[in-house]
């Protein structure tokens, strides 16, 4: 296990007392630490001016091996950018570490501090700790003074939660937060040799368990268009969350605000009352974040989907193919139509679309029209003569969509 310290330029002899009540005194934390936790390869980060202290203190210093990096002060944006390299630069990747933050010049702690959350994300470290002795609150009525130890180690998870967050609502990418809410849900897990049948009961089935499921479940079902699974559990996690947001424990207030972006984005996308309106706020939902193939390929289905509904056909119906092939027939025959082609086949079909009240037939037709050869470009990647740019499809896209959003709805 890897300890980063960095030495103060005023060795103060204090008793550090951990948060699990073990007690050192040292002169500088990191010694103290060295005691707590025997057998750390400890890196002393050094200024020139602290460096008199890493020789008076340090060399002998019981470690499995400790090994001294000299740093500029940090006066400006060079040099803190050369302190941020040599923390990176010590760090081997899927370390197990130990950040202590006490001693740290000027900005110092708060540099090693986003370090730590850096090295966890580009080369998978492992946070052990990140220690803090706060010697201001040092209790000064007993000799020698007795500093509280704070460990940090929740505040830079509070970031993950935070990019997780952000990966929701702005991708629709719930995966960073179910692994989250699992990792909260193993870490508060009974002790099977003492806990009773009811508490491991209730460990299993609390709201962090259920819902951190379903994020990934829901995750699963938006990456591959499957909109009746995704209304399904969004409903779910719309009304676990909250339970579940409150059962994380310490990091429940702070990521409130962001629990309820996370909670409104699900609102939007829980099945309601009427299946088809849920469906279009799906592709609105789609092209919000951009996920244009996604909510175009929704958008041919709902309106196959909405044409059936217009002829009284029931929910099973709506999910028998032979059925949907014959409409998707019938809207074909329509476009031919009005390119004049020959379309006398003989064929009977479910649906006659000259029953769908003028100009709204024609607006479906030529909706259908247009979506199936947006669909087309996307599903080929392109490989067809003068295929429409990227920013082209986009906004064909959110203009069939503000065209579908004019089609009424059964209530």
């Amino acid at each position: 296990m890897k300890a980063i310290t960095f030495l103060g330029a005023r060795p103060q002899e204090t008793c550090y007392v951990f948060p699990d009540g073990c007690e050192h005194v040292a002169p500088f934390f990191g010694l103290a630490l060295a005691q707590y936790l025997p057998d750390l390869d400890f890196v002393v980060f050094t200024t020139e001016l602290t460096a008199q202290f890493y020789h008076q203190y340090f060399a002998s210093a019981q470690a499995a091996s400790i090994q001294a990096v000299r740093i500029p002060d940090g006066r400006d944006d060079a040099e803190l950018w050369r302190i941020f390299q040599a923390v990176v630069d010590v760090i081997e990747p899927n370390a197990v570490v130990v950040f202590d933050i006490t001693h740290g010049f000027r900005s110092l702690p708060f540099l090693s501090f986003l370090a730590a959350a850096y090295l966890r994300k580009v080369k998978s470290i492992q946070l052990k700790h990140v220690f803090f002795g706060n010697f201001e609150m040092r209790d000064q009525s007993v000799t020698p003074h007795r500093t509280p130890v704070l460990d940090l180690t929740n505040f830079v998870e509070l970031l993950d939660w935070m990019v997780g967050a952000d990966l929701f609502v702005r991708f629709g990418d719930a995966r960073d937060l179910a692994t989250l809410l699992h990792t909260q849900h193993n870490r508060v897990k009974p002790d099977p040799k003492t806990a009773s049948k009811d508490e491991m009961a209730a460990w299993n089935n609390s709201p962090i368990k259920a819902t951190a499921k379903n994020l990934t479940k829901v995750s699963k079902a938006l990456r591959v268009v499957r909109p009746a699974e995704v209304m399904e559990v969004s409903k779910q996690i719309y009304q676990q969350l909250p339970q579940a947001i409150s059962s994380v424990g310490s990091l429940a207030m702070p990521f409130e605000p962001l629990a309820k972006q996370v909670i409104n984005s699900f609102q939007k996308i829980a099945l309601g009352d009427n299946e088809l309106k849920s469906e279009r706020e799906l592709i609105g939902w789609y092209l919000e974040r951009d996920q244009i193939f996604q909510a175009v390929a929704l958008m041919r289905e709902w309106l196959v989907s909405w044409v059936m509904v217009q002829f009284g056909m029931s929910d099973q119906q709506l999910l028998e193919k032979e059925v949907r092939a014959n409409v998707e027939k019938v809207l074909g025959k329509a476009i031919q139509e009005v390119r004049g082609a020959d379309t006398n086949t003989g064929e009977e079909h479910t649906v006659d679309l000259s029953k769908l009240q003028m100009p709204e037939r024609k607006k479906v037709v030529n909706l259908y029209n247009q979506i199936g050869d947006l669909r087309n470009d996307l599903m080929h990647a392109g490989k067809r003569k003068q295929p429409a740019s990227a920013g082209t499809i986009e906004k064909q896209a959110k203009q069939l969509y503000k065209q579908l959003k004019e089609l009424r709805l059964h209530t």
